[in-house]
């Protein structure tokens, strides 16, 4: 069986949480998103291809533009999903939603930066 999402694309380091030039180093220290502790710790660099993972100081500031739209995309419809077809009241559907975000939040962060770091850094093939 075929995989989905091919290695080399920009989709791969994303959904895989790999290091965007060679796509085999992981980007977080840790793989556990939940462990709140290090869910955010980076290597420096990628221990297979040495590309710079702190490319700049508050380089993953911009990650916060990546995770906003996201954020938007899965809040708005969750919301109307529960009080239109739910028929929830819309405060409970807002602390709903609110749950939700916040067992979501280590994930959409780990994303962001990927996503983020992935528009910056090309894939190369290892020779």
């Amino acid at each position: 069986m075929k995989p989905i999402i091919k290695k080399g694309s920009k989709l791969y380091s994303i959904a895989h949480l790999k290091c965007p030039h060679c796509q085999e180093g992981n980007l977080f220290s840790v793989s556990n998103a939940y462990d709140l502790k290090h869910m955010l710790n980076m290597p420096d660099y990628c221990p297979v291809c040495h590309e710079d993972f702190k490319v700049e100081p508050g380089f993953y500031s911009g990650a916060l533009w990546v995770s906003y739209p996201i954020v938007i995309f899965i809040l708005i419809p969750l919301a109307l999903l529960q009080i239109f077809c739910f028929d929830i009241p819309f405060v409970l559907a807002f602390f709903i939603s609110l749950l939700v975000m916040l067992v979501l939040q280590p994930l959409l962060m780990r994303y962001s930066r990927a996503i983020w770091i992935n528009i910056f850094v090309s894939y190369e093939a290892r020779s």
